[in-house]
């Protein structure tokens, strides 16, 4: 069924909205550099939240109207417009504060998969305080699908076995995602030697994120 686009402006236009700054870091890497298994490891840290795209994504109801423009954008094999993205990423977000599983008042927001370009980031500013930018960064490519040829046989991930589909993913992180570093003040980036075990990248991510835990909230209470 096609969703009237117009419609959307009848849905609750959270984009108008007064909202706080989310205080967020945010995490870029290409496809294999090991961002889900940080991400997963900083989501377990109180006082952290860590918010993915693809997980975003996955909740929505299909019977929404973000649902069903999702899916009628995924089943062209089309990315959702940036505008889209961002008003369904400030839904999201929006739910979980209600369900009381972000608290911006408490939580740094680890953003993952968002943005994805330079429109995105932009389209965010008036939502997001962008503190840092961790780049993971891996030299070999050949590395990074062997990673992701791994996860598809331990996850059971189709898309992630079809060696065309990653390697498409690839070039459009090369075109649309890692331009976006340089739309920051070389200050803000910090870049993360992903070519190590798990725990050693851990420990860089932490180096920087405890300073600004530190300097931005209180400690959580455990």
């Amino acid at each position: 069924m096609s969703v009237d686009k117009d419609h959307l402006s009848s849905v609750e236009t959270i984009s108008e909205e007064l909202e706080p700054l989310y205080r967020s870091v945010v995490l870029v890497g290409p496809p294999g550099v090991g961002k889900g298994t940080q991400g997963k490891l900083l989501a377990s840290i109180p006082g952290i939240y860590h918010l993915s795209s693809g997980d975003m994504f996955r909740e929505l109801d299909d019977e929404s109207d973000f649902g069903q423009l999702f899916h009628e954008y995924a089943t062209r094999g089309d990315l959702v417009p940036d505008d889209i993205t961002v008003k369904i990423w400030l839904q999201y977000v929006k739910n979980k504060v209600e369900q009381g599983a972000y608290d911006p008042e408490s939580d740094l927001l680890i953003l993952d998969g968002i943005p994805r370009n330079i429109a995105q980031a932009e389209l965010l500013l008036p939502y997001v305080k962008i503190l840092k930018i961790l780049f993971m960064v891996c030299e070999d490519r050949e590395v990074m699908f062997e990673r992701i040829r791994g996860r598809a046989l331990k996850e059971k991930r189709r898309d992630d076995a079809d060696e065309l589909v990653v390697r498409y993913r690839w070039d459009l992180y090369k075109r649309d995602t890692e331009p976006m570093i340089d739309h920051f003040t070389q200050e803000m980036v910090r870049i993360i030697d992903a070519d190590m075990i798990p725990a050693g990248v851990l420990h860089q991510i932490l180096s920087t994120l405890v300073p600004i835990q530190r300097g931005c909230f209180s400690p959580p209470h455990l």
